[in-house]
């Protein structure tokens, strides 16, 4: 089996991180993978540690933030995406793939390309597309969809939310659930920059994720506050990069609380297990999470965590007061009150941080996720061979 895979970014996000752990099992599986990237990026040294054959080619999103909405942008981005299709499918064609595979619903050149190459396609949802308001579609989001559900043979999704989200206009039977695999990258832990400080004086509550709103750091910023007027020694660590316009936004609700000497920003950090590690408490603010790679992390790490219960596929991985605690996103109250019970209780921490480890060994491996992937991608080939394209 031969499949190309649509790969957003060149990046090493959420997604592409996915798409990676994928790749990696499906070499060892014996299957064959191509790659198609918009341009350069870390992406692309991976893809040749794993001897996979990559092809630049620069087609954009079809999607925008709601700050580049105008209408010519659009009209812009729509004919990129189908002049781009036609050189894509050339080069689906010269690799004699049997697929393709668009890793996320952000672009959708991938899927144009294998109708005019005639192979079958499947899209990989990993995100909430419609949920996040900040995200909007060039042709919108019914008529997106649409073209989604007609030009894909089969979807997979990273968890049971995603499946709900997207019922509203796919049918859920034709989308299949199969959690991603999550390597804890040991690896790498002695890159520079990737070392945290072992000498931690006081409680330590770290989230690791994009700074964004969707991740709630704000929220654990005001959660922070108030475990501190309540006499709690405690500092907390975000880890990873974002718009800088909205780490001004945070950086200035720091200043606000007076928890400038609390609040660290760590940055991007290829690796962010020193950090989990270093941790007391992991915390998990989104407001919306399809899935959580950083939850996962911290579950084999055996960390506990406090999570949303409200933001998706976060609570179908914590279990509330046997694999991690949970409270309603936009209650900062709530989750001060989590954190405040596991600071007077090191021991049901510790309890939970077992259990959770315990639940997810064995659950997150490449070789079970490549091999319900290649399971769903078999059963792709064999309606073709029923139904033609």
């Amino acid at each position: 089996m031969r499949v190309c895979f649509v790969s957003h970014t060149a990046e090493k996000y959420g997604a592409e991180l996915a798409l990676l752990e994928l790749l990696q099992g499906l070499v060892a599986e014996g299957v064959d993978c191509k790659v198609l990237v918009p341009k350069k990026g870390p992406l692309l040294a991976a893809l040749d540690q794993l001897h996979i054959e990559w092809k630049i080619i620069g087609y954009p999103f079809w999607v925008a933030g709601a700050r580049r909405r105008w209408m010519s942008g659009r009209i812009l981005r729509t004919a990129r995406t189908l002049l781009l299709a036609i050189p894509m499918a050339h080069i689906i064609a010269k690799w004699q793939c049997d697929l393709v595979c668009s890793n996320t619903m952000t672009i959708g050149a991938g899927a144009l390309a294998a109708r005019l190459a005639k192979r079958p396609h499947v899209w990989h949802l990993h995100e909430f597309g419609y949920r996040d308001p900040n995200l909007l579609f060039d042709l919108g989001e019914r008529r997106t969809a649409r073209l989604m559900d007609r030009l894909s043979a089969i979807f997979i999704a990273n968890s049971h939310a995603v499946v709900k989200h997207y019922g509203r206009y796919i049918n859920q039977e034709r989308i299949k659930v199969i959690y991603q695999a999550v390597t804890l990258r040991d690896g790498i832990e002695s890159s520079p920059g990737n070392h945290a400080t072992t000498d931690k004086p006081c409680f330590t509550c770290v989230i690791v994720g994009s700074l964004h709103i969707a991740k709630g750091q704000d929220e654990a910023i005001r959660a922070l506050a108030e475990v501190v007027r309540r006499g709690v020694d405690m500092e907390l660590f975000f880890v990873g990069a974002g718009s800088k316009r909205y780490r001004k936004v945070l950086g200035q609700q720091v200043r606000d609380f007076g928890l400038e000497q609390r609040v660290k920003f760590i940055g991007y950090a290829e690796n962010p297990l020193p950090y989990i590690r270093m941790a007391d408490v992991v915390l998990v603010c989104s407001r919306w999470e399809a899935f959580g790679r950083a939850t996962a992390e911290a579950m084999l790490l055996g960390k506990p965590i406090i999570a949303t219960a409200n933001s998706g596929g976060t609570a179908e991985l914590i279990h509330e007061g046997e694999t991690g605690l949970l409270y309603e996103a936009g209650n900062h109250v709530e989750l001060a009150d989590k954190i405040q019970r596991l600071y007077q209780s090191p021991e049901e921490g510790a309890r939970l941080g077992t259990a959770a480890h315990v639940w997810a060994a064995g659950r997150f491996t490449q070789q079970r996720y490549a091999k319900e992937v290649i399971d769903v991608l078999n059963e792709v080939l064999t309606e073709k061979k029923r139904q033609p394209l």
